[in-house]
């Protein structure tokens, strides 16, 4: 007798539930980021942040493609990982003075939403490997890409910030 039970019972439906997690997390994701646009004070993190709205926007297009393709529907299972991250981040931002304070509070969040993207779609991209959904895997791996490129440009920008954060505290 099975201690736990439910509906993911090999890998095919743990990759499709995977997918409808990553499908909310993208969808949560275009939610959040104009609120953390407006907040922006640093003018190539707005844009940054604007830009990876619009590779979000694609993200979400490729995952409705791939469940539509799996299972005729683009449904999505709420991925509460996500909603706490992105709560979390939001919380402090709106406790962040304006100027480099509060953008490296934005940073701060957008990268704990993006590594956990990387984890996700890892994981995602292998299944699709191992499954034989070769055209799926090279999207997810794509998209993979584009979250790390995301992840490092705000590195790069953080890195600035950060120097002027901690300036604006020492005065």
């Amino acid at each position: 007798m099975a201690l736990f039970g439910g509906n993911i019972e090999d890998l095919r439906s743990l990759y499709v539930t995977q997918l409808q997690y990553l499908l909310s997390t993208e969808k949560q994701i275009v939610d959040a980021l104009p609120k953390m646009v407006d907040a922006a004070t640093d003018t190539r993190l707005k844009q940054a942040l604007q830009s990876h709205l619009q590779e979000t926007k694609v993200h979400q297009q490729r995952l409705e493609g791939a469940l539509r393709s799996l299972t005729n529907s683009t449904s999505d299972k709420k991925c509460s990982v996500t909603a706490e991250l992105i709560d979390s981040g939001e919380k402090t931002i709106k406790l962040s003075n304006d100027g480099p304070v509060r953008d490296v509070a934005i940073i701060a969040a957008a990268q704990k939403v993006e590594h956990f993207e990387i984890a996700s779609y890892g994981s995602a991209r292998d299944w699709a490997n191992l499954l034989g959904e070769t055209e799926q895997s090279r999207l997810l791996q794509q998209t993979l890409d584009e979250e790390k490129h995301a992840d490092e440009l705000l590195t790069t920008i953080s890195q600035e910030r950060n120097v002027e954060a901690a300036k604006a505290t020492a005065a």
